[in-house]
């Protein structure tokens, strides 16, 4: 018998904003929706600014990344890997975590990581088999030692001491979204100028709760 051990995690709520700045002629002169046009724009910005900090943010007036923690590691290379990694070492990762969390397990890593990783074989004596596998369809993902592999160009560079890959069920990492994204326009802060401005925001905060659902692979110091 053992009892579990519970924690407190407090998750805040971290402003992303953007702002651009527009003509006033453009705005009158379009023959198309410009301002609906920069709110998107806002929108995937900000969006790509929230998803750096959920990979790699410091936590430090922004979210933890998934791709920062020393505690999450569930393999290092051995000296002599810092740019790389082996297929001995993915299946070390693999089996870093429990059964339970490997059902829906999958593999982030950014285009260069996978690259590399995309070349790496069984191993066994006259086998070519390649580890990775790719989608049977346009809408199914890369495959992995069987799981699923996803691009993220946030995750680290493969580097001394990086957290290059992670894999584990995701769903342990949560997310706080406090209030929806909103877009103010600003008709009066750039009057001077001629132009105005359009200003988008959302307050988020991201932490891996459960240390147990992902790990990585951590390159090697030297």
């Amino acid at each position: 018998e053992s009892d579990p051990t519970f924690g407190n995690v407090s998750l805040s709520a971290y402003k992303a904003t953007h702002i651009a700045q527009i003509s006033e002629e453009l705005l009158q002169d379009s023959n198309f929706d410009m301002a609906g046009l920069l709110t998107r724009v806002i929108g995937q910005n900000i969006g790509v600014l929230q998803n750096t900090g959920f990979v790699v943010g410091s936590g430090s007036s922004q979210p933890t990344g998934i791709c920062t923690s020393s505690t999450t590691v569930g393999k290092t290379g051995t000296t002599g890997q810092t740019t790389s990694v082996t297929a001995d070492d993915l299946v070390d990762v693999e089996y870093s975590i429990l059964p339970y969390y490997r059902r829906a397990a999958s593999w982030t890593m950014k285009d260069a990581t996978i690259a590399a990783v995309r070349k790496l074989r069984t191993g066994v004596s006259g086998d070519l088999t390649y580890l990775w596998s790719p989608g049977l369809s346009a809408s199914q993902p890369d495959t992995l030692l069987g799981y699923p592999l996803f691009s993220d160009p946030d995750a680290p560079t493969m580097a001394a001491n990086a957290y290059s890959i992670a894999f584990g069920d995701h769903s342990g990492y949560y997310i706080r979204v406090a209030g929806s994204f909103q877009v103010q326009r600003l008709n009066e802060l750039y009057a001077g100028t001629g132009q105005v401005g359009f200003r988008g925001w959302e307050r988020v905060d991201g932490k891996l709760v459960d240390a147990q659902a992902v790990k990585t692979y951590r390159n090697s110091a030297t």
